[in-house]
């Protein structure tokens, strides 16, 4: 795939919005540029006369279609979706505009030639088609700001969502990059989007929104995202002679071992059920941290006592 997209953007116009089609656009824009912008509709029917004055001022073009049965509309896209994909050899991106979860297999099978797919729909669109885009907006987001979202997301799912992306990247250091991250929150919900959770960026996200990642590293060019401090309590005063000791937290327990102390001397002071702020650490031991049957041992990068 080219590092441009170039987009042919294809608009169920019986079901998207014609009021919040110029701000699609330039969602789209953003992403790539614009080759095609074709809109499905019976233009015999009066309903669909406010499109004309849009269609006009963004250079878009009708696309005429009978409605000789249900749906006819959709087929004409799909068919001219997949005329595109396999004759064009200037288009490799395709956003088709619909909430209609019947384009899911289109989706599928423009991402099967190698294309980059992004749609644009209301948040009720069908998961089917939401799963087989590279991007999917939601089109109650478009245009919004920090703290706009008609409805903010859930907390816990988002939680699960940043955790999960960031043990899929994160190495030895223990910092992930901001811009990874996004890619890969995108990899695992093809509609994630900070908005959605009334943040315009993931950086306003991460700093307003969630208690277990912070931005740990911000430069002019790049910042960087490790995980926040947590509180627990040591399990058991260490046995003498042995190097390492279990904080528990929220029914996890972490090993940590001598070493990973800011300063070793304070080891003599490691006390049961004394309370600690901890860092945890990618560097995994004992039984996988996917695994919900089994207690999870993480190595401990730095621990600071109260």
């Amino acid at each position: 795939m080219n590092s441009t997209l170039n987009f042919a953007v294809l608009v169920d116009g019986e079901n998207a919005q014609p009021s919040k089609y110029q701000d699609i656009l330039r969602e789209v824009s953003q992403k790539g540029n614009i080759a095609s912008k074709w809109v499905y509709a019976d233009w015999t029917n009066p309903t669909h006369k406010s499109w004309k004055d849009i269609m006009l001022e963004t250079g878009s073009a009708p696309k005429q279609q009978f409605h000789y049965c249900k749906d006819a509309a959709d087929h004409a896209l799909i068919m001219d979706a997949i005329e595109l994909i396999c004759t064009s050899d200037k288009i490799n991106a395709i956003c088709i505009v619909s909430s209609d979860g019947g384009f899911a297999g289109l989706a599928q099978r423009i991402s099967e030639k190698g294309l980059h797919v992004m749609a644009v729909g209301k948040k009720d669109t069908p998961a089917a088609f939401r799963k087989a885009c590279h991007n999917f907006v939601y089109v109650e987001n478009i245009g919004c700001e920090d703290n706009q979202a008609g409805e903010v997301g859930d907390d816990a799912e988002l939680d699960k969502l940043l955790l999960d992306a960031y043990w899929q990247l994160v190495g030895d250091n223990d910092s992930v990059y901001l811009g990874d991250l996004g890619t890969k929150l995108k990899q695992l919900d093809s509609a994630f989007d900070p908005r959605t959770y009334g943040s315009a960026s993931l950086k306003k996200l991460i700093i307003n929104k969630t208690a277990q990642l912070l931005i740990h590293d911000a430069r002019e060019d790049r910042c960087y995202v490790r995980l926040a401090n947590a509180v627990g309590t040591v399990k058991a005063t260490p046995k003498k002679g042995k190097g390492f000791a279990f904080i528990v937290c929220q029914g996890e327990e972490f090993y940590f071992r001598r070493d990973d102390l800011l300063d070793e001397k304070q080891w003599a002071k490691v006390k049961a059920n004394q309370k600690v702020l901890f860092q945890r650490s990618a560097n995994i031991t004992g039984q996988h941290r996917c695994d919900k049957r089994y207690c999870l041992y993480r190595k401990m990068t730095t621990i600071f006592w109260y």
